[in-house]
């Protein structure tokens, strides 16, 4: 599936915008943050489920619906309702709230080439994913870190992931670890994620949607759990939100002037900034094999046709893939030995779950895992996601084929 032409979204601090917000709406109902007046729509029956709720900024709320005003921003949640039995120790969630037209012009290719399943403008994203063929009527505000947005208790630090994929369309994960063993398992039931979204025009109506894992648009990235084994994939149930943008009286402010005083020029030096050197991957999957090494992955065929996979066994010896080596020390070679330096946090670097330059490259890229073990993976699949490449690679910290 060809995925989205997409980028990250650069930090943007929401502090000063927030302090002017609330001054304007003190003593309006159309504010109120406080939780246990959310209002929360879920998907139906029981199992594993999330479901989405606003938690401040609407005018008045009912059954899976809320009025908001415009120009003022509401915290949309994500909430986890149930929780696998076993808990979980990876959790990955996708809204969309976007507004998908597929009779419209991509990039100039003609009426309804936005439903031609092609990205007609080589490289800005299929259908969906490009700005031509999908709009929003709400603006998103993302937070300065990723911990402010990702709220679940149980996130690792440094182990929460947020993608925009394409007009409307948020994507957020996290694991509860970083290296094994152990896996930290979560049985957290509440909020997970938070966002901050802005109505942009009155009279219009807004649905925001959970897409589970697995759906056309999400694909792997989809709202998903993993169970605490590192390996088994729970799919909840979602739901929907309905959001109506309302036009609302904005109370006017006299505003005494200030004197504007004229600073000082400061003299600031220019300093020559120090290049930095970027190393390349080694080319792991094309290199030569070593004797005795017939896949050319850097473990020899006996190590893989043995039973301790720290050391490289109980894989195949005619795949290239199952031993997650991508670099050495320095950014070299790989050095058969998986690691955190050179191996985990690279592949972590190069996150790209939409398969997008220019953080992704093939080399730290894996296929989902094959059989009964979690390090048979298969072939580069085109995206460096959270459940097949950073989670695999993790789990196969310190093997060993030295």
């Amino acid at each position: 599936m060809l995925r989205s032409a997409s980028s990250f979204r650069p930090d943007l601090a929401f502090g000063a915008l927030a302090v002017v917000v609330v001054a304007l709406v003190v003593g309006l109902a159309a504010f109120s943050s406080s939780r246990p007046g959310s209002q929360t729509a879920a998907a139906s029956g029981g199992g594993p489920e999330m479901s989405l709720s606003v938690t401040g900024g609407a005018i008045s709320c009912g059954a899976g619906s809320c009025d908001v005003g415009t120009g003022f921003p509401f915290l949309l949640a994500v909430d986890v309702v149930a929780a696998p039995a076993a808990g979980y120790a990876l959790l990955q969630t996708y809204i969309d709230y976007g507004v998908y037209d597929p009779t419209a012009s991509e990039d100039g290719a003609g009426a309804n080439t936005c439903s031609d399943d092609m990205d007609n403008g080589g490289g800005d994203g299929q259908d969906r994913f490009d700005s031509d063929c999908a709009t929003t009527n709400l603006v998103y505000k993302p937070a300065a870190e990723v911990s402010d947005e990702i709220v679940w208790p149980d996130l690792g630090s440094g182990l929460g992931f947020r993608h925009e994929d394409g007009p409307g369309l948020l994507e957020f994960a996290g694991l509860t670890f970083l290296l094994p063993p152990p896996i930290i398992k979560s049985n957290f039931v509440g909020t997970v994620v938070e966002v901050y979204l802005t109505c942009v025009a009155g009279g219009v109506q807004t649905v925001i949607e959970l897409l589970p894992e697995g759906d056309l648009i999400a694909s792997t990235d989809g709202a998903l759990f993993i169970e605490p084994d590192g390996f088994t994939k729970v799919v909840p149930k979602v739901g929907s939100f309905t959001v109506n943008c309302i036009e609302v009286a904005t109370p006017t402010l006299t505003l005494t002037p200030t004197p504007t005083l004229t600073p000082t020029p400061t003299l600031t030096p220019t300093l020559t900034p120090t290049p930095t050197l970027t190393p390349t991957p080694a080319d792991t999957p094309e290199k030569q094999p070593e004797p005795g090494d017939t896949d050319g992955d850097g473990c020899s065929d006996q190590r893989e046709n043995g039973p301790d996979e720290t050391l490289g066994g109980q894989r195949d010896y005619v795949n290239p893939y199952d031993f997650y080596d991508v670099l050495g020390g320095g950014g070299g070679p790989p050095d058969q030995v998986i690691d955190l330096t050179n191996d985990i946090f690279e592949v972590i670097q190069h996150y790209a779950p939409t398969g997008t330059e220019p953080t992704y490259d093939v080399n730290f890229d894996r296929g989902p895992s094959t059989g009964p073990n979690v390090w048979n993976m298969t072939a580069p699949d085109g995206v460096i996601d959270l459940t097949n490449d950073i989670l695999g690679v993790i789990l196969q910290y310190l093997h060993s084929c030295q």
